[in-house]
């Protein structure tokens, strides 16, 4: 069972212990100046072996405890029940006993899995000792009696049915909430917390790398929604005819640092030319649908959110996330340093928690979801420093910490700063000064691992004398490991000293795979990497240069942002190319962006690179998502940027559509429960990708048919997102959007959301039907693919009765599944009408019938002649 189940269970009976806790306290006092008695207290000792009975081979849980807790017995104090004593009898005889010396747990009980590995009767005997309690106040020398209880356990043969660790994984479309009892969709769900929860994330040029879930596998968008007027103004009163309206993308960055909490997207609209500004807005991530909006400046300071908190309580009665999370503003108030002020995710609510003095440091997401800070102070001189390393712990400020708990997760008010805040402050050896505590001076990725190790740096590695952003100097650099290990807290791992970077180089530690151990010097102007242990700090590879292209060069321009994920280490930037080095060796992978078609990014005539830039925006599920960016561009902007999705593995590309990068914003594209969530300054709107719901019809209009005779299945394949239902989107298709195959979804949603021309190749999606027959058989009758949406299919039945018929598309990367069922008849022939033979006549009345005629014709004839003569009569 697991641990924090067995706790659930034994905190039920703390509260239990709690009563009878309570009502010892309520007793006569004794031992005191009139009551020098020493009392003797019954025990009652209780035990529980479930389930019963079971399968051999199946394990039992064992609870054991006698009544209530010790008097005054807490979590922090050591006032706890002694050598408690459980012998297990087999069927063979043969018993083993376990022994607790000390009961850990103040509540007095004591928890134990056992295996039966024989069928028959089990014997189980607990036994609790006489104890006398040693510890001060009112029942020092007072005596429990010992107390036992005898369980019996039946295993039989036959097994008991294995408990659901999971439901299945989703195969249809789905939300948030997700249902507790589906443990398994946290492997497909995640949330986006921003910095320092999601590495790389609000800082510029280095693309947020998502650990956790899915993210989308082709270009289906699920709405669009405006994020300022955007696009081509109109017109003619505009400097050039076709200008565009500005996007923010020099240092007006829009749509910066969004978080997703719960299937909810947080992010702040511009103001005026300033990115930011505006209300804050949280949207439904699935539909775009807006849930509210504050103004985040409404109290005079700015108070705009900066991470997300979902922090995990695990108390004495209280286990799981505390609710709803917190949203994080971090502002800075005269006399009270940074202050963090919340607010509630759900509603918006700005609450009255108020978090000062925050201090600095690096900034690393701990296991439960606390935010560590590390800390690194010289409380000596220069001339004699002493250096100290402190681990910061958000818990102990909010969430059930020091100033605040469960049961006031909204409110108090806590200085931060105070030595209660802090896990551990310790001593670590440092020589000289100028130190900080480690993090990569390009990019957002701390030197930290959590309960390992801390990379310590002392000076610079190399800066061109004409790059004002960088140190210039002669000295070597150093850097310390510091070990975060609780064994080995503070103690120096290695320290190596850097001389500073060949050839005028501007060198950076520009990022690391803690995973494979490898932290990674970068110069900007050669473009080199190089690649160091972080066991010894020594160099493992390098020079590693990137391929001489003709667009290589335009690297410079902007740091060429390398990062590290799935074992290897990528770089980019202006020269179109996406270049992938094993993270271990140095050697080259692959290059993304100089093949042809699926692997080229060149840009012809469209710009001056000759390739479109390519600025990494998010890594997540094994895909890198990059699009094409530039810093000053001119309006209109350049045509054919792309948004991509390629395989951070082999470096095929999976996907790709219009759009163009937010790079000055920090790459900020969230991805969260499967979708990206992106600011395409080509039209001012942010669009989210993700796969989507879809639907289907199907019809039969002669639903009653003659044996036979064929029949007309038809019906529809639909695209049901959110987006489809948009005000233009839903008056240029009213009878709804089709759904198309992966292949043609890029080309399809330009021309639903971009205003691009039809496609005319676009194929459609398979749709496949099936019958359960008069026979009530169960049997697949074709499959068809839609056209515009619009599916049939002509089938002639082969036996009568009634049918019911199911239609089915399997889904895709696009699309969830969906299906339809409908009905028909075929009924039996009509008989044919039996043919009657001729009248045959007797011959006595074929002769008179005959005489008859003749007679006729002859008074026929003499009348003719009668009339011809009276006409010739003068």
């Amino acid at each position: 069972m697991n641990n924090k189940k067995v706790m659930s269970v034994l905190m039920v009976l703390f509260l239990t212990t709690l009563i009878g806790t309570s009502l010892l306290a309520t007793a006569s006092a004794h031992n005191t100046a009139n009551d020098q008695s020493t009392w003797t207290i019954i025990s009652y000792a209780y035990m529980s072996v479930a389930p019963n009975p079971v399968g051999v081979g199946q394990q039992v849980n064992v609870c054991m405890w006698v009544d209530v807790a010790l008097p005054s017995a807490t979590l922090e104090n050591e006032i706890r029940r002694h050598d408690y004593s459980l012998t297990i009898t087999a069927p063979d005889g043969k018993t083993e006993t376990h022994n607790w010396p000390i009961v850990s747990d103040p509540t007095g009980v004591q928890f134990f899995v056992y295996t039966p590995g024989q069928i028959g009767n089990y014997t189980f005997f607990f036994s609790y000792p006489q104890q006398t309690y040693t510890w001060e106040g009112t029942y020092k020398g007072d005596i429990f009696t010992a107390s036992n209880r005898t369980r019996t356990l039946t295993v039989t043969e036959e097994q008991l049915p294995t408990p659901i660790d999971s439901y299945p994984l989703p195969t249809e479309y789905w939300t948030r909430p997700i249902e507790q009892q589906n443990t398994y969709w946290y492997s497909i769900s995640s949330n986006w917390l921003g910095a320092p929860f999601i590495t790389g994330a609000g800082v510029a040029y280095t693309g947020g790398q998502q650990p956790d879930g899915i993210a989308p596998e082709s270009a289906h968008i699920m709405w669009t929604k405006p994020l300022q007027y955007g696009g081509i103004v109109g017109g003619t009163n505009t400097q050039i005819l076709g200008e565009g309206y500005y996007e923010g993308l020099s240092y007006n960055p829009r749509f910066g640092n969004p978080i997703i909490m719960h299937g909810t997207l947080f992010y702040q609209e511009p103001l005026g030319n300033s990115g930011t500004g505006g209300d804050y807005l949280s949207v439904d991530l699935r539909t775009g649908q807006e849930l509210w909006r504050i103004n985040a400046s409404a109290t005079g300071t700015s108070l705009v959110p900066s991470f997300g908190y979902i922090y995990t309580y695990d108390g004495p009665n209280q286990h799981g996330a505390l609710p709803n999370g917190l949203l994080v503003a971090s502002t800075t108030v005269a006399n009270q340093g940074t202050v963090w002020r919340t607010y509630d995710p759900r509603t918006g609510y700005l609450t009255s928690m108020n978090i000062t003095n925050v201090p600095g440091g690096v900034n690393v997401a701990g296991p439960s979801g606390e935010y560590l800070k590390y800390v690194l102070t010289n409380y000596g001189t220069a001339s004699n420093p002493d250096w100290y390393l402190a681990q910061w712990n958000s818990s102990r400020v909010f969430g059930g910490g020091l100033g605040t708990n469960p049961s006031n997760w909204y409110s108090g008010r806590v200085n931060a700063s105070l030595p209660a805040c802090y896990d551990w402050n310790t001593s670590i050896s440092l020589k000289g000064t100028g130190w900080g505590v480690g993090t990569a001076t390009r990019g957002a990725v701390p030197l930290v691992i959590v309960d390992d190790l801390l990379l310590c740096v002392q000076g610079t590695f190399g800066g061109h004398v004409c790059d004002s952003g960088a140190t210039v100097t002669q000295n070597p650099a150093n850097i310390t490991a510091i070990s975060l290990n609780p064994d080995k807290l503070g103690q120096v791992l290695w320290t190596q000293t850097y001389q500073q970077a060949p050839e005028n180089n501007t060198r950076y530690i520009s990022t690391w795979d803690p995973t494979n151990g490898v932290f990674v010097f970068s110069d900007k102007e050669s473009f080199a990497n190089y690649g160091y242990s972080t066991t010894t700090g020594k160099l493992l590879w390098g020079p590693s240069y990137p391929p001489d292209t003709s667009s290589v060069d335009w690297n410079f321009m902007i740091w060429h942002t390398p990062f590290t994920q799935y074992g290897n280490l990528y770089t980019c930037g202006y020269s179109g190319l996406l270049y992938c080095y094993n993270i271990t060796t140095g050697q080259l992978s692959w290059t993304f962006g100089n093949g042809g078609p699926g692997n080229s990014t060149a840009a012809g005539l469209a710009n001056p690179y000759g390739y479109y830039p390519q600025f990494v925006e998010s890594v997540a599920d094994g895909k890198i998502y990059m699009v094409g960016n530039d810093h000053s561009p001119n309006s209109p902007l350049f045509k054919g940027s792309q948004l991509r999705c390629v395989d951070a593995i082999n470096g095929t590309e999976l996907w790709s559509t219009f759009g163009w990068g937010n790079m000055m914003s920090g790459n900020c594209a969230p991805i969260a429960d499967g979708q990206l969530t992106v600011y395409n300054p080509y039209d001012g709107q942010i669009y989210s990708y993700g796969k989507g719901p879809s639907a289907l019809t199907v019809d039969i209009t002669h639903d009653v048919i003659p044996s036979g005779s064929s029949v007309m299945i038809k019906g529809t394949v639909t695209d049901i997102a959110s987006g489809t239902q948009q005000n233009e989107q839903a008056a240029r298709f009213p009878h709804g959007v089709p759904a198309v195959s992966d292949i043609s979804q890029s080309d399809w949603m330009e021309y639903v959301y971009m205003q691009k021309p039809r496609p005319s190749n676009v194929t459609g999606v398979t749709v496949t039907l099936s019958v359960i027959d008069s026979n009530n058989n169960y049997r697949p009758i074709g499959t068809t693919t839609t056209t515009d949406g619009f599916f049939s299919l002509n089938w002639t039945p082969d036996i009568e009765g009634h049918y019911t018929v199911y239609a089915s598309f399997e889904g895709s990367n696009s699309y969830y599944p969906s299906r339809a069922v409908t009905a028909f008849a075929v009924d039996p022939t009509a008989p044919t009408p039996t043919a009657q033979p001729p009248l045959q006549l007797p011959p006595t009345e074929l002769y008179f019938a005959l005489s008859t005629v003749a007679i006729i014709i002859a008074i026929a004839i003499v009348g003719t002649i009668i009339i011809f003569v009276l006409k010739k009569r003068p």
